[in-house]
């Protein structure tokens, strides 16, 4: 009998470490997912401020992305001088992230969200609208950067 208890010993210290070690390993995910999201929050808001200078802050010395007004993907390059013409001042424009997926696989991110807009137009008609986003994160050193990035309007 005390062979047993011997032998399955391991067994059950084993499986509860492992255990331990899932729950610790989802806590970290869900942490760093949120970080993610908070980052995106950020990076929206600075849209609204035409705050040009920490947009680009977010992207990835290799960045390439495709908004869905442009006929071509851009650089980071490109980025500036698309900012510089489509958002030239602040706007009285509300914003919405609706997340709808992310995945983490060490040090790249994928995240899909619905972007919500309103605002008042010149006649004083609530407009809304809505676009489709995609961002590739990538750790860089310490930092997250968005390495590329397209959006779609619905």
């Amino acid at each position: 009998m005390k062979l047993i208890i011997y032998l399955l010993f391991p067994l059950f210290l084993f499986m509860h470490l492992s255990a331990q070690d899932k729950e610790e390993n989802e806590r970290i995910k869900l942490i760093e997912e949120e970080k993610i999201w908070s980052l995106e929050e950020e990076y929206i808001s600075y849209f609204k401020e035409a705050n040009h200078e920490a947009i680009l802050s977010f992207y990835h010395s290799q960045f390439l992305g495709w908004p869905d007004s442009e006929l071509h993907p851009a650089d980071k390059e490109g980025a500036a001088k698309y900012l510089a013409e489509r958002y030239p001042e602040p706007t009285q424009v509300d914003y919405e992230i609706k997340r709808e997926g992310i995945r983490i696989l060490d040090n790249i991110v994928i995240t899909y969200y619905l972007l919500n807009f309103s605002w008042i137009n010149d006649k004083g008609v609530k407009q809304t609208s809505a676009s489709r986003m995609t961002h590739t994160w990538i750790k860089d050193g310490s930092e997250w950067k968005i390495l590329g990035g397209m959006s779609n309007r619905e």
